[in-house]
């Protein structure tokens, strides 16, 4: 007797729905990697290709709350549980810079969220000073400020919160920190409340507090903790 095994016809489509949104997030992986992001090292390339992808995996919803950054973001993994706030997502890249931010707004843009904190810039500065490709430190807030432009008019009833650049564990880069974070608060043209973590963050030495790093940049986690509870009044206005 010949055995004809059944085919569960539910489940069988399930799969060919899996499989197009894989096959789906891989074109749009290489279409991600190849788009063309000034100064993107090859590792970054790679890596923003692959976030993007993951992004389109677990895609934003409307009214959600959205961390938008690089290392330092994407390394506080699930904000939602730091808030005990489902709407909370992180779009954290690491390595990314304010150009790759320019280059993914469209993510955003068709949400919309209710409210979308943005930190971006350290990475351009390691740029300026080390390999020189960022010509000007102005530039970062110049591309913030496009940042924040481009989402006030796509999404006007979106709240737009703009945090410092944290302090570094080398003085100079801390001070250039300081140099972007006031033209950051400088900036006119644009509609968003400005939060300046940079104090809080301070150590005795007036550079990152070094109980609160890994690795004098990034943040372990009395770091992210002290961070959330920066940010805890203004994610109750939120609720």
């Amino acid at each position: 007797m010949n055995y004809k095994p059944s085919i569960n016809t539910h489940q069988y489509t399930y799969f060919i729905f899996i499989a197009f949104i894989m096959w789906t997030a891989l074109i749009s992986f290489k279409a991600n990697a190849e788009t063309l992001i000034p100064f993107q090292s090859q590792w970054l390339k790679n890596h923003y290709g692959e976030r993007t992808a993951h992004f389109k995996l677990q895609p934003l919803r409307k009214g959600d709350i959205v961390f938008v950054g690089d290392s330092i973001t994407e390394q506080g993994l699930n904000w939602a549980i730091r808030f005990n706030d489902l709407r909370v997502r992180n779009r954290g890249i690491s390595g990314d810079m304010t150009y790759g931010v320019l280059a993914r707004l469209n993510e955003l843009k068709a949400a919309p969220p209710k409210a979308i904190f943005l930190k971006i810039g350290v990475n351009d500065i390691f740029n300026f000073h080390y390999i020189k490709q960022v010509k000007n430190l102005s530039s970062i807030s110049e591309n913030i400020e496009k940042i924040v432009t481009q989402l006030n008019e796509a999404l006007p009833n979106t709240q737009i919160y703009v945090q410092s650049i944290l302090p570094d564990h080398r003085d100079f880069i801390t001070q250039m920190a300081q140099t972007v974070n006031k033209q950051i608060k400088a900036i006119k043209h644009a509609r968003f409340t400005y939060i300046d973590l940079h104090p809080a963050f301070l150590g005795a030495q007036g550079t990152l507090n070094e109980a609160l790093t890994t690795d004098g940049t990034h943040l372990n986690e009395a770091g992210y903790a002290l961070w959330a509870k920066q940010l805890a009044p203004i994610m109750k206005t939120l609720k």
